[in-house]
């Protein structure tokens, strides 16, 4: 079994899961880029099913293949030669058969970036929310971490999470300021279906002054979603890291 470390950017692409109407999607495009390099089937497994647009610099794949000969590095080049620009495997280590991106998963990390110039460098302009207005960090501050710690989140859950729990543990999250952009950088040991974009759109309503840090209390106690911030747009989502404990280094980016 073969764990990778893929970066993608997500624009181009129906999300990381392949799909019966044949839609490109980033699981798609590695797994023809596997195939070709090993010359067998291969089925993918991802640590994240990424959405539609969202990007990764740390998502964990898993394939098996029974190639024992080719060295890694080999078969990461190989796959990199065959892969989109956008797409691409950053390190590669066997791990044992029973090893399980998802289900081993303790945590993820990830980033959203809003661009607060009213101009957007073009080295943002992929992979951020152009929203091009002044935020008060301070409050945005403040909310993120009343996040922290284990809560019911189903009002940061948008309609269509089939998920019975919805109970989950922020681990930090927190806001920095990089002047014409902000990040917010959130650890969990899960989320729900664009949680993480609507606790950025509700971040957002609390930076711009229409609420105060005290409606993040209401909305993990009274579960309502109309209560939150929009869902922010895809774009500015990036999933960081994926966390383990039984074998962490399948994070390592070398």
């Amino acid at each position: 079994m073969i764990a990778m470390v893929v970066a993608y950017d997500g624009r181009a692409y129906h999300g990381w899961q392949k799909q019966k109407s044949g839609t490109d999607t980033v699981q798609q495009q590695v797994e023809i880029a596997a195939v070709d390099v090993l010359k067998h089937p291969v089925v993918s497994k991802a640590a994240s099913r990424t959405d539609s647009g969202v990007h990764a610099e740390g998502q964990v794949v898993c394939i098996e293949t029974d190639k024992q000969n080719i060295p890694l590095a080999g078969i990461r080049c190989a796959i990199n030669s065959r892969l989109p620009f956008d797409i691409m495997v950053r390190s590669a280590r066997e791990v044992p058969v029973d090893f399980d991106p998802t289900r081993d998963a303790v945590g993820k990390t990830y980033r959203y970036t809003i661009c607060i110039s009213p101009r957007v460098p073009v080295s943002l302009a992929g992979n951020t929310w152009r929203y091009g207005r002044p935020l008060d960090i301070e409050p945005m501050r403040e909310a993120a971490r009343m996040l922290a710690g284990e809560h019911d989140f189903a009002g940061f859950a948008s309609r269509g999470d089939d998920r019975e729990c919805t109970i989950r543990r922020i681990f930090a999250c927190d806001v920095i300021d990089w002047g014409i952009k902000m990040e917010i950088l959130i650890r969990g040991n899960g989320f729900l279906y664009h949680m993480v974009r609507n606790i950025a759109g509700t971040l957002v309503e609390i930076g711009r002054g229409r609420w105060k840090p005290e409606r993040i209390r209401e909305i993990l106690v009274r579960g309502d979603r109309s209560l939150a911030g929009p869902t922010a747009p895809p774009e500015g989502l990036s999933l960081l890291c994926v966390h383990y404990n039984r074998d962490p280094c399948c994070n390592l980016l070398r």
